[in-house]
């Protein structure tokens, strides 16, 4: 396959993170501009949060699914990624699905990793 992976360890556990295909990115942007113009008036900080560890879940899953023991096991990839998402989400600490998130960002493309650049 063309995707690009990385393993990722967060305290002794090593998971294989890949790069999102073009349609998982696709679905990805659509899953957050859709989520952002259904915003309301509500910015407390524990709206923001529940709405990033959504966010965050759906693209790690989106992720871990290319090399998950469930892949082509159930009726679809997006039923298969939602059972990861929620096996992520019931079983990732917050700051392991954040870690893992930028990581995800990064192999995708759609985030710069400077802040591991030298600065000149």
């Amino acid at each position: 396959m063309f995707l690009k992976t990385e393993q990722f360890e967060y305290n002794g556990v090593s998971v294989t993170l890949s790069e999102l295909s073009a349609l998982q990115r696709f679905d990805y942007m659509k899953f957050v501009s859709d989520a952002a113009q259904q915003e309301t008036t509500k910015h407390n900080a524990v709206h923001i949060n529940q709405r990033y560890l959504e966010t965050a879940s759906l693209l790690v899953a989106m992720s871990l699914w290319h090399s998950h023991s469930l892949k082509g096991t159930l009726a679809s990839p997006e039923t298969e990624m939602q059972q990861i998402r929620r096996e992520v989400m019931l079983g990732w600490p917050a700051d392991a699905l954040n870690q893992a998130t930028n990581r995800v960002l990064y192999l995708s493309g759609m985030l710069d990793n400077r802040h591991d650049a030298d600065p000149e």
